[in-house]
């Protein structure tokens, strides 16, 4: 929901800004080519303050990854109307390429628990009581460690490259029929 919503404002945004946007699709790093019958629709609706509202829809035919960063390739259709409902413009099968957000929100990084350590050497005595220690960081724009740090342990954990995930995501668009 919160990615759909997302990609509407940026949809929004771009057909606002730049009405006359040409996005050529870039071409993917050894990953998957998109599928040819495969297609998701998405309903784009957004209310621009001062402006008017957006009505039309994203279409999605693949994905690529391009400078390590999996990008939604497709058109949009739509309408933009004034807070009156005059139509202000039309756009139809506009190409273009969205990146995809990461992950934001906080990761753990580190989680280290140990009881009490009592140590005795040669009359010397050392104790410790228990430690927590949990260490996180958080990923959202502008964060680059933290973007870094979460990036990392979310690939160490899925043993997985974003040249697969390319490749899994156009294997999914190839297999939904719509």
């Amino acid at each position: 929901m919160y990615r759909r919503k997302s990609l509407a404002v940026m949809m929004a945004l771009i057909m606002v800004a730049l009405p006359a946007l040409v996005v050529a699709p870039a071409m993917p790093v050894s990953a998957a080519p998109p599928p040819a019958s495969g297609v998701l629709n998405t309903a784009i609706m957004q209310v621009i303050a001062g402006v008017g509202t957006f009505t039309g829809t994203l279409s999605v035919t693949g994905f690529t990854l391009t400078n390590g960063v999996i990008n939604a390739v497709g058109t949009v259709s739509g309408t933009l109307t004034n807070t009156a409902g005059n139509i202000l413009a039309t756009v139809t099968n506009q190409a273009v390429t969205v990146p995809l957000t990461t992950f934001t929100g906080t990761c753990t990084i580190l989680t280290l628990h140990t009881g009490a350590i009592n140590l005795s050497l040669l009359g010397l005595n050392v104790s410790l009581s228990p430690i927590d220690l949990v260490i996180t960081a958080t990923a959202a724009p502008g964060n680059l460690l933290g973007n870094l740090l979460c990036d990392l342990v979310s690939l160490l954990d899925n043993n997985g490259t974003l040249t697969g995930i390319v490749g899994l995501l156009n294997q999914i668009l190839g297999a939904i029929r719509l």
